[in-house]
């Protein structure tokens, strides 16, 4: 019996599709590249509605020690938010891969937030983590965001 299966268990794996090839490089990585500098351009324009074009429908956006966030929970934040501050948003891309129509991107940001009227400005950055999918006109929108906050280092 366990010689009937080897065969058999190899000839399953040999007529499995291959899984697409990783690239880090070409026209998919520098249009990524592209949409993350979109992307914060518009928040950072204080523009939260383009921005949140440039996500999938069923985006999720998983902030730092919060419940994931759906994109129209993530309307209503950066509205409430951008209404009573100015944004300041810039990102630092360190690397793409794309698989398929898939793409990740790893880079950091740092973000700070002034108040239009009373109150002190606030800073922080970190890690920043977007997973892409491509749509069926070939463009690439978020998909999944997820951030960390790094705290500041002790001088």
């Amino acid at each position: 019996m366990r010689r009937m299966m080897l065969p058999l268990m190899l000839s399953f794996v040999a007529c499995q599709p291959s899984a697409p090839q990783a690239t880090t490089t070409g026209p998919d990585v520098e249009a990524i590249t592209t949409w993350v500098e979109q992307c914060t351009a518009a928040f950072t324009a204080g523009d939260y509605e383009r921005a949140l074009t440039m996500f999938t429908d069923d985006a999720r956006f998983m902030p730092p020690n919060s419940a994931p966030v759906t994109i129209e929970e993530a309307r209503s934040i950066y509205q409430g938010l951008l209404r009573d501050n100015t944004m300041r948003f810039t990102a630092q891309v360190a690397d793409v891969v794309v698989s398929g129509d898939l793409a990740v991107v790893r880079a950091s940001y740092a973000e700070s937030l002034t108040p239009r009227g009373e109150g002190e400005p606030a800073s922080w950055g970190g890690p920043w983590l977007i997973v892409l999918r491509r749509q069926a006109d070939g463009s690439w929108k978020g998909w999944h965001n997820i951030w960390t906050i790094t705290p500041p280092t002790a001088t």
